[in-house]
C-alpha cells in the first residue's frame, strides 16, 4: 500500500476503535449529558486557542470557565470514564476524535469564532450547578440512541373523514 493508502486506513482504524461504545446500542441519559458537556469543553478549549486573534481575552476567560466549573467538569469526567470502561472504548481517543473535528470546524465554518465567543459570556453567568443543563440546551445530542427514549413516530399525513353532523328531525 501507499503511504496515502495506509494512512487513510489507519485514520479510518482510529475513529472506528475509538467509539465502539457508541457504535453498539444506546447511551444511557447521563452519559448523553456527559457527552454534550464534554463537547461544550471542546468547544471552548478549541475557541480559545483558535479566536483569540479576534478576542485576546479568551484564553482568560477560558481559564476562568476552567476555574469556575472545576467540579461539574470533574464528575462529568468520572461519568465519561465510567461509560468508556464498561463499553471497551477508550476515553482517549473519544476526547483526540472531538478535538481534532472541533479543530476542523474552527477552520472551515465561516462565523465560528462570532458564533463561540459569546458562549464564554454566557457561562460566565451560570452557576456551576447550571453547567449539564446549559450543555443540554446547546449543543447536539450524541449521535446515538439514548436508552430509555421513545422512538420518534413518523407522523401520518392520512386524515380521516370527520363524522357527519346528524341533522335534527323535526318534532311536530
Amino acid at each position: 500500500m501507499n503511504r496515502i493508502t495506509c494512512a487513510a486506513v489507519a485514520a479510518i482504524l482510529t475513529v472506528s476503535t475509538a467509539l465502539p461504545a457508541l457504535a453498539a446500542g444506546c447511551i444511557a441519559p447521563a452519559e448523553a449529558r456527559a457527552m454534550q458537556v464534554r463537547q461544550l469543553h471542546v468547544q471552548l478549549q478549541v475557541a480559545s486557542l483558535n479566536c483569540r486573534g479576534d478576542d485576546p481575552s479568551l484564553p482568560g476567560k477560558y481559564a476562568s470557565y476552567i476555574h469556575r466549573f472545576g467540579g461539574p467538569l470533574t464528575d462529568n469526567a468520572k461519568v465519561l470514564r465510567g461509560h468508556f470502561a464498561k463499553n471497551g472504548g477508550n476515553m482517549d481517543r473519544y476526547m483526540t476524535v472531538l478535538a481534532n473535528d472541533e479543530s476542523q470546524r474552527a477552520h472551515l465554518v465561516d462565523g465560528y469564532c462570532e458564533s463561540h465567543t459569546p458562549l464564554f459570556d454566557k457561562l460566565s453567568a451560570l452557576k456551576p450547578h447550571d453547567l449539564e443543563h446549559f450543555a443540554s440546551a446547546n449543543v447536539d445530542k450524541p449521535d446515538r440512541t439514548i436508552c430509555g427514549s421513545a422512538p420518534v413516530k413518523q407522523a401520518s399525513a392520512e386524515t380521516k373523514p370527520k363524522a357527519k353532523a346528524k341533522k335534527a328531525e323535526p318534532t311536530g
